[in-house]
């Protein structure tokens, strides 16, 4: 097991063992006393020195590293927490603006013409599909609503923030809408990826998995 594993406190007995070892091994091998001599307290100082200069010296170093390295660790963490609250903001405009679009008339209309235009079942192609999605904000927003969503099932904090906003997009559209638009995205953006499953979508489930299964090439 490395330091490392061990933990603050059971590394700090361990570094007090090794320091007492030389101290246990000349007491061991030439006793100790109070000696009237000053020779003798002067042979057990450089004896005891010459052991500990070293060991000391390598001690210092490792927490140095340790230091470090924890350093590191905490500017990692507080980086990926950084990226997971932008996304979570990302994600809230994302869904402000999806209500606002769906709830008028007109960008509601073209955003359904999308969604019938590129249905599992139309003879298109993939560059026609991401035309059309092109040519309409509604479709665009939730593409990139979708995508930011499946991003973030990788962490436990993503996941919570992933529950929070996919909240907030069925508030925000309805299920009926969301999976119609997934669904589509899976048929015609997502079919040909491995990684496609019930796992990675977000508002699709595996029924729909299957129905567009037979659209694999």
């Amino acid at each position: 097991m490395s330091l490392r594993k061990l933990g603050t406190k059971n590394t700090m007995i361990v570094f007090g063992i090794i320091l007492l070892v030389p101290i246990a091994v000349y007491v061991y091998q030439f006793g100790f006393g109070i000696w009237s001599s000053h020779d003798e307290w002067a042979k057990m100082g450089s004896a005891l020195g010459g052991l500990y200069t070293p060991m000391l010296s390598v001690l210092t170093l490792y927490m140095i590293y340790r230091q470090l390295r924890l350093q590191a660790v905490i500017h990692v963490d507080q980086m990926d927490w950084q990226k997971l609250q932008t996304s979570r903001q990302h994600g809230v405009y994302l869904c402000e603006k999806l209500r606002e679009n769906i709830n008028d008339p007109q960008t509601r209309e073209k955003f359904l013409y999308t969604l019938e235009e590129t249905g599992i079942e139309q003879k298109i192609s993939k560059v026609a599909y991401l035309d059309y999605v092109g040519r309409d904000e509604t479709s665009m927003l939730t593409h990139q609503l979708i995508t930011l969503l499946r991003k973030l099932r990788h962490s436990e904090t993503g996941r919570e923030i992933r529950f929070h906003l996919k909240g907030l997009a069925l508030a925000s559209m309805g299920s009926e809408l969301l999976n119609a638009y997934e669904t589509n995205m899976c048929r015609w953006h997502d079919i040909e990826y491995e990684g496609v499953s019930n796992e990675l979508c977000v508002f699709t489930d595996q029924s729909d998995l299957n129905r567009i299964a037979k659209y694999k090439t």
